[in-house]
């Protein structure tokens, strides 16, 4: 389902840079997102794989790496801090805080709940932990991991500018849950003039994501756009046989999820089909198209990915039929795919839910995860 005639063989990697304004953080357009190092995410990678991974990003030319404290329980920044320990200068360092993972307390049906922190105490205490991982004496953006505005308060942002004046922090930014309502972000631009705003932003998800950016542009500051590919269904490569086995992320998304999203997959199937670029590559494209977008950050968790991914930027500029048509299918909500197509035996007219994104919320409850050994 991937498509497309890009020769990995050929590629150059031209990788392009954006400055995040007012910060004077330089970062790689296509960003790593290396929440896929932590163990039990997309299989387990070794410390040394990982590593070899990370060096070969950077040698392509990406030099913004996106993690979370929370990611393998402090692994995978400390992954980072020793790929990178004598080419620090050369790296951007994206980390959140806020989850205090240590105490999180296990749930029914697996995984744990980790209660949220913003004091100004815990953020000290979480950063510098994140510091000694990372191996270093400063983070370039440090971002508060999906809060609240009610957990955000004047002693919060006192606390992060502090930070920054102390150097222990370039600039700081906010990581909006992928189930924020739509309002939190835009009151949060207006109440808190942040340099980064942190989202989900791909073809199937695209809002708020697409909205913020636009406030974010605005108002001069920037969007870090994550899970460009959502949740890997971007790559097309999934069919309704797909699953997933226990402990990956992926595993809680839902049959419905799948379903309507190789729909949505078959509708953009134009991107890629007789082109020169994949639908990987022409997601991301289209996430960089967005105003006020910096950087997008996909999860890599190979060298074939790496390079579909870093090769990206230089390939040409989607076609203004090829916008116009993607915006058709947004604003239909993909009504406008063709009523009798159909993805792996999926009826195109089998709608689930508006939005195909992370499937966070009640909407996604009723329908099983996908689970290995399920079948399709």
């Amino acid at each position: 389902m991937s498509g497309g005639g890009w020769d990995p063989a050929t590629a150059e990697d031209v990788v392009r840079y954006r400055e995040i304004p007012g910060t004077g953080i330089r970062v790689s357009e296509i960003g790593f997102g290396a929440e896929s190092l932590a163990s039990g995410w997309w299989g387990d990678t070794g410390d040394d794989e990982a590593i070899r991974l990370l060096h070969a990003a950077l040698d392509r030319g990406v030099t913004l790496f996106d993690t979370a404290d929370v990611d393998g329980d402090g692994r995978v920044e400390s992954i980072l801090g020793r790929a990178f320990r004598d080419r620090r200068d050369d790296v951007v360092y994206i980390t959140k805080g806020g989850y205090d993972w240590m105490n999180a307390q296990p749930r029914a049906g697996g995984g744990r709940d980790a209660p949220r922190d913003f004091r100004p105490e815990y953020l000290q205490q979480a950063l510098k932990a994140s510091l000694r991982r990372l191996g270093t004496d400063h983070i370039d953006l440090y971002e508060l991991h999906h809060p609240a505005r009610r957990h955000l308060d004047d002693a919060t942002f006192q606390a992060l500018d502090e930070l920054v004046a102390e150097g222990l922090i370039r600039a700081y930014g906010i990581a909006l849950s992928p189930d924020a309502r739509p309002g939190e972000g835009r009151r949060m631009m207006r109440s808190r003039r942040v340099p980064v705003l942190d989202v989900e932003l791909s073809l199937m998800q695209h809002e708020p994501g697409m909205e913020l950016a636009g406030l974010v542009h605005a108002a001069g500051t920037g969007v870090i756009a994550r899970r460009p590919h959502c949740w890997g269904l971007l790559e097309g490569k999934y069919s309704a046989q797909t699953t997933f086995p226990p402990g990956d992320p992926r595993s809680h998304l839902t049959r419905e999820w799948l379903d309507e999203g190789l729909r949505r997959v078959d509708a953009l199937g134009f991107l890629s089909n007789g082109r020169h670029w994949t639908l990987a590559q022409a997601a991301l494209k289209w996430v960089l198209t967005q105003p006020g977008v910096m950087a997008a950050v996909p999860a890599i968790h190979g060298e074939e990915q790496l390079a579909e991914f870093a090769a990206a930027p230089d390939l040409p500029d989607l076609e203004p039929d090829d916008l116009t048509r993607i915006a058709d299918l947004l604003a239909s909500g993909f009504a406008k795919a063709p009523a009798d197509a159909k993805v792996d035996g999926v009826d195109a007219d089998a709608a689930a839910s508006p939005e195909t994104g992370a499937p966070h919320g009640r909407d996604h409850e009723a329908s099983p995860p996908i689970a290995a050994g399920e079948g399709g």
